[in-house]
């Protein structure tokens, strides 16, 4: 279910951050953190996801009541939503407070990746900057008798 609410998430967030001329990675990075973070589209794609999620809840499953143990309570005319709201009558409400959040976590995730991944690129650049004298001398061997 995660993998299917991420997949729809990035489809609707990514072309809402793109831009008019190509942008460089670190540009569609920052676009796609900055919508992710966004309340007005975090609350769009929450709505969104639900209005699908309802979709699916409407799928008829009271076929299924003479398989099922009668403690699961699935009656012939049943809907999966039927069964789902029958365990929590607020399942609609809490399905669009969860998924809110899980867009606000991934938001939040995407700013730290983003930020950690700079970091990285500057101490890679300083590591490249220190060794470059070192890898210089090693290479100034290629004229040793043994080839090394």
């Amino acid at each position: 279910m995660r993998i299917v609410f991420m997949t729809l998430m990035v489809a609707i967030a990514l072309p809402a951050a793109a831009q008019a001329a190509p942008p460089q990675a670190s540009d569609r990075t920052d676009a796609a953190v900055a919508v992710l973070q966004s309340p007005i589209v975090q609350d769009g794609l929450a709505r969104t996801i639900t209005q699908l999620a309802g979709i699916v809840m409407d799928t008829r499953v009271g076929g299924l009541a003479v398989l099922t143990d009668p403690a699961e309570d699935v009656r012939p005319n049943d809907t999966l939503g039927d069964v789902v709201r029958r365990r929590d009558p607020e399942a609609d409400t809490h399905l669009y407070e969860k998924t809110r959040r899980s867009i606000a976590t991934a938001g939040a995730v995407a700013g730290g990746v983003a930020g950690q991944v700079a970091a990285i690129d500057r101490t890679a650049a300083r590591l490249q900057a220190a060794l470059a004298p070192l890898l210089a001398m090693l290479g100034s061997n290629d004229n040793a008798p043994d080839g090394r």
